[in-house]
């Protein structure tokens, strides 16, 4: 039970510590507490607070509340006094997070006008977050006027900072803005800024306008002039930007020559550039034997970034070349190449070209291979790549045993990609008896990973297990799991396995002892899970005394569940009047949400009781019931809310059987509110689908009033299941139960049972998909495709094929090449091969109903500087640091490296920093695949920062005080970068390291070089990090007697410290050098020594040279910044480890502070 007057007595306390837990307990209850609007105020009161750590969590919570404050209007301004009065403590931190929440307030054009405001401020940093708010809420703004003639303004700032969002805002909403033609004259005035910043950011946003520009012929004069710029990095920028604009371009040729140009290049990065783009622009090319010349030439390049892009290109371009022995050759050639960045990218060719590969038996066998790379990344994409292939391989026993083998791998990365893999093939799997072993096997791995990804495969493999009884309890073992994920894996699994398991009175308990865990997700996610299982439980009547006691359940979000479990259960309900009334007194709730879901449910009654009726005025009074409760539903909030999209659609069928006079001006007015709808919700994508068919479903129905009772009573039931379906999805189940949302997306109807033409079929779904697309991710592809199809005629199969094709090719064009979107492009290229014209274009109907399912995740592009650390107290150090967190964000799919921490940390000028926190495990293999998955999950990431601990190198002799390093310090890599020791060229009478140069981030050793100068001054910014993390983590600096050094030659022997003028006592001494790393945990003082002397290492550690690798193959920059916590001798120890991995955080905050 929470008190909340308790804790609102602690936001008061004089003791910060108190206060902060008390801004906590508001937080993570928040759905708990009865005065939801004196929670807020108390948060508010703690955001203003002049204690550093209270102020800043609060802050952080105000974000994570928003969405269930009851007065959002007065929380927005709250929100913008915090971010703009001058005695704010928080105003940057505030004014951050305003994007977030925009899209929830009510009176949305007072808070655009407050947005305008801001642009105005004279602070540089309030313009800038303004800039960066209306380029995220655009669509939202009521007045896109007002915020383009903003946005417009603000590219001449005074502020370089201001110019590059306000250009980085435009690209994204060009398509929206009024003057398109003067937005593009923007940007292209924004590629000669003085600033290199603006400039890169403008030539990006390039890439987004241009398919959207009106005159696309003087577009491309402007794009084909900045080919030929004498600055490589603008060059290469271009040749990106060429592969998303290739099929807009108007002259095809000249395009095509720049390209071939661009990859015959004299600079490495612009032909990789140009490798890259060739993969996404050869469908569209003139000369596809020229391209492929380029391509074959490009594959045996001298620079490995170049032949891995080329291999990139091969795979996706496949099925295109002219010549695909020779490509299968290449790419066969690749898998071997001594560089594993090649044998990456060769790997990446074989997963996304297989089923066109001509010797698929040799592809298999090569991913087989691949999976025993040296190279971890190697290895992780190879395996990876098998659940895909899987159906295409030849031999299907072979390939079976092949998986069996791998799952008992020593590398437990391994293990977890194949355990992914499991889940999806198990259909196709000759022995599931031994692939049912395995998978139960590994549900008891020791490996966290392993054991979430088991538990996860569980949802595709669960109804053809053999024993499913043995499933379910594994599933239920797993819910009490030491590991958080592999807990809410296993919980969110449940609820789609319940149908299958055999003994359901046991499951369903077992469910109802979860909804009351402690854990709010294990607790939600149970109480989701038991709405869809109460139709198939055997003793109702308890399980309805169960539904009914959560129904007076204190957590607001278990009410909202069930009163929504109640609405889809009702027809199963044993005492029907009873859960009536109980919906009745939650519509009544103090909780909106409650009130919502609540209405809503009782709509869906009312249209079940209208589907039952056997009196037709009957069925109009409950159809007309069921509209009211809709609307109430409705008019509550138009966010997240399933009856913003049932109320037009009931309303169009009310008054197409009653009202057939005035039904088509009614009917286009409440479709174009249902599309509307469907903008509004987070699972909007799911719903398109959906939408390009209503029209159709209800012009099934235009002759009902013509029908019996009978008739209207069946149609009525066949839309009410479609309809529920729809709501279902607009619900915000991701977050509470993404495996459900996977199951009901499955699970939508096909409404279009009398199909009309094929051809006009198509055309009428691509033109909605276009019109209900506006203003969201998928408006460029879903509107360039509509504009395409809307061409068609019925012709000769050569010209309808033709036609396809073309759409094929340029639907291919623009999706996304991110793993996510794997299926459709392997929908696609089934496409490819078809001939008969019937069902290619059926596959093309296929395809625009499933352009909804491309993933566009914004919060993807957000992050500019990665962070990774080895060990759980390195990543808690710098975790505590950070702003505006969200740490459990998760990149949908499937295998081990997808959940991060997002945050913040602003700049002393308030500039604000995205960055993107994982945590990687002990080595350089495992940091190198964590670091290439960060990059490609994240693909603005610049630059990745390997902060922890590490084993120092002291050098104890008094000439050489300024090398000598102790325990506690701080060492951070310089132009040198990182030495790995371990690659080496052992010969008879000599060892030679082969260490390849990996130079660091220039900008972010310049960055330490102004903090070196900060110093000089008498500037230690880290010291005050390091205090308030000590302070949080409760911990102290241990004592210098504990600081001892050892001879080298001699264990036993104890020498001094010099003398140091330089140390500031109880704080670290920064030291910049070189940092060695290899796979050896260091315990050897002579080993160190050597080192020291050959290289000037400072630091040695077993994760940065991997980084360095990583990075390098992307062409971003890394720095290492390490605690010492040991001496790498025999006397290494644990004492100094939590310390070391502190000084490292809290240096890395203020050098990231530090940065412009």
């Amino acid at each position: 039970m929470i008190d909340q007057e308790e804790i609102h007595k602690q936001c008061f306390s004089d003791d910060p510590k108190k206060r902060v837990k008390a801004v906590e307990q508001l937080k993570d209850n928040f759905s708990l507490h009865s005065n939801k609007e004196k929670a807020w105020n108390d948060l508010i009161k703690l955001a203003n607070s002049e204690d550093w750590h209270v102020n800043n969590n609060a802050t952080y919570a105000l974000i994570s509340v928003f969405s269930q404050v009851p007065d959002k209007q007065q929380a927005w301004n709250d929100l913008v006094k915090l971010a703009t009065g001058k005695d704010s403590p928080v105003r940057f931190r505030a004014a951050s997070i305003l994007s977030s929440v925009f899209p929830h307030v009510p009176d949305q054009q007072k808070a655009e006008d407050d947005l305008h405001k801001m642009t105005i401020d004279k602070d540089s940093f309030i313009r800038r977050m303004a800039a960066s708010v209306l380029g995220s809420s655009f669509t939202q703004v009521p007045d896109k006027r007002q915020a383009w003639n903003d946005l417009h303004r603000m590219i001449t700032d005074e502020e370089k900072d201001v110019r590059r969002m306000a250009a980085s805002a435009l690209g994204s909403v060009f398509s929206q803005v009024p003057d398109k033609q003067q937005t593009w004259d923007d940007l292209i005035k924004l590629t000669t800024d003085k600033d290199n910043s603006v400039r890169s950011r403008a030539v990006s946003a390039l890439g987004s306008a241009f398919p959207h520009t009106l005159d696309k012929q003087k577009a491309w004069d402007d794009l084909h002039r900045l080919t030929t710029s004498n600055d490589s990095s603008v060059r290469s920028g271009v040749a990106h930007v060429l592969g998303s604009a290739f099929s807009h371009v108007p002259d095809k040729q000249q395009a095509w020559s720049d390209l071939h140009r661009l990859a015959t290049d004299n600079v490495n990065s612009v032909r990789s550039k140009a490798a890259h783009t060739l993969g996404s622009a050869f469908s569209h090319v003139p000369g596809k034997q020229k391209a492929w010349n380029d391509l074959h030439r490009l594959t045996t390049d001298e620079d490995r970034f170049v032949r891995c892009n080329a291999a990139f290109a091969l795979g996706s371009s496949f099925s295109h070349v002219p010549d695909k022995q020779k490509a299968w050759n290449e790419i066969h050639k690749l898998t071997t190449d001594e560089d594993s960045f090649v044998r990456s990218g060769a790997t990446f060719a074989l997963h996304f070209a297989f089923s066109q590969i001509p010797d698929k038996q040799q592809a298999w066998d090569d991913l087989i291979k691949l999976t025993t790379d040296e190279n971890s990344n190697v290895k992780s994409r190879a395996t990876a790549a098998l659940s895909s292939v899987f159906s295409d391989a030849p031999d299907k026993q072979k390939a079976w045993n092949d998986l069996h083998r791998i799952t008992t791998n020593e590398n437990s990365s391994i293990r977890s990609s194949v355990v992914s893999a499991l889940g999806p093939v198990f259909s196709h799997v000759p022995d599931k008896q031994k692939a049912w072993n395995d998978l139960h096997r590994l549900t008891t791995d020791e490996d966290s990973f392993v054991r979430s990804n088991a538990a996860f495969a569980f949802f595709f493999a669960f109804s053809q297990v053999p024993d499913k009884q043995q499933a379910w309890n594994d599933l239920v073992r797993l819910t009490t799991d030491e590991n958080s994920n592999v807990k809410y894996t296993a919980v969110d699994v449940l609820g789609s396995a319940f149908s299958q398991v055999p003994d359901k009175q046991q499951a369903w308990s077992n469910l109802i002892k979860l909804s009351t865990d402690e854990d709010n997700w294990m607790r939600h996610s149970a109480v989701f899970a038991l709405g869809s299982a109460f139709s198939q439980v055997p003793d109702k009547q308890q399980a309805w005394s169960d539904i009914r006691g959560l129904t007076i359940n204190e957590d607001s979000v278990v009410r909202r569940i069930t009163a929504s479990a109640l609405g889809s259960a009702f027809s199963h309900v044993p005492d029907k009047q009873k859960a009536w009334n109980d919906l009745h007194r939650l519509s009544i709730d103090k909780d909106e949400d409650v009130r919502i879901y609540a209405n809503h449910s009782l709509g869906k009654v009312s249209i079940f009781k209208a589907s039952q009726a056997e009196k037709e005025e009957d069925y109009k009074r409950e159809l007309e019931i069921a509209i009211e409760f809709f609307k109430k539903a409705a008019q509550e909030s138009e966010l997240s809310n399933p009856s913003q999209f049932c109320l037009p659609f009931y309303r169009s069928f009310h008054t197409i059987v009653f009202k057939k006079q005035e039904a088509k001006e009614e009917v286009d007015k409440y479709l174009a509110e249902a599309k509307k709808a469907v903008g509004g919700s987070k699972s909007k994508e799911l719903l398109f689908e959906a939408v390009n068919n209503l029209a159709n479903a209800l012009k099934e129905v235009q002759d009902l009033e013509n029908r019996d009772l009978e008739e209207k009573k069946g149609e009525l039931n066949y839309y009410r299941q479609y309809c529920d379906r729809a709501a279902e999805l607009m619900r915000d189940t991701e977050g509470t139960a993404p495996f459900a949302t996977i199951a009901m997306k499955k699970g939508l109807p096909i409404l279009d049972r009398n199909l009309k033409e094929l051809l006009e079929e198509i055309q009428k779904k691509a033109k909605i998909a276009c019109q209900v697309s506006q203003g969201t991710s998928t408006q460029e592809i879903a509107c360039s495709i509509s504009k395409e199809v809307q061409t068609w005629e019925i012709g000769s199969q050569e010209e309808m094929a033709f036609c396809v094709e073309r759409f094929i090719f340029t639907l291919e064009s623009k999706i996304p090449r991110l793993p996510e979107n794997e299926n459709i492009f392997k929908i696609i290229n089934e496409s490819k091969d078809q001939k008969d014209i019937n069902k290619l274009l059926e596959n093309a109907s296929e395809l625009i109903e499933i352009i909804p399912e491309i993933t566009i995740d914004p919060e993807r592009m957000k992050p500019t500087i990665g962070i990774i650390t080895a060990l759980p107290k390195e990543y808690a150090a710098v975790n505590i640091l950070l702003e505006n967190k969200k740490d459990k964000y998760k990149i949908s799919g499937y295998g081990a490296g997808r959940r991060y921490c997002l945050g913040e940390i602003l700049s002393e000028e308030g500039n604000k920093h995205n960055l993107v926190l994982a945590t990687s495990g002990m080595g350089n293999n495992i940091a190198a695949t964590r670091a290439a998955l960060l990059l490609e999950h994240f693909p603005n990431v610049k630059s990745i920062i390997m902060v922890g601990i590490a084993g120092g190198v002291p050098n104890p002799y008094k000439e050489n005080v300024d090398d000598h390093v102790r325990l506690g310090d701080i060492v951070v890599s310089n132009e040198n970068g990182v030495i790995q020791y371990d690659l080496i060229k052992q010969e008879i009478q000599e060892i030679t390291c082969r260490n390849p140069p990996r130079p660091p981030s220039s900008s972010l050793i310049e960055a330490v070089r102004y903090l070196e100068a900060e110093e000089i001054l008498g500037n230690r910014p880290w010291e005050k990090y390091i205090a308030q993390s000590l302070s949080q983590l409760k911990i102290d600096r241990p004592s210098e007697d504990k600081d001892i050094l050892h001879n080298s030659d001699n264990q036993d022997e104890i020498i001094s410290h010099p003398e140091d003028p330089k140390r500031v006592n109880g704080q670290p001494r920064v030291f910049t050098g070189p940092i060695a790393s290899a796979n050896i945990l260091q315990k050897d003082p002579n080993a160190r020594d050597k080192l020291r002397d050959k290289f000037k290492v400072k630091a040695i550690e077993m994760e940065a040279s991997g980084i360095a690798d990583a990075t390098w193959n992307h062409e971003v920059g890394y720095l290492v910044v390490r605690g010492i916590c040991d001496y790498c001798d025999s006397h290494k120890n644990d004492e100094w480890q939590q310390y070391a991995a502190v000084v490292a955080a809290a240096y890395t905050r203020a050098l990231i502070e530090s940065i412009p």
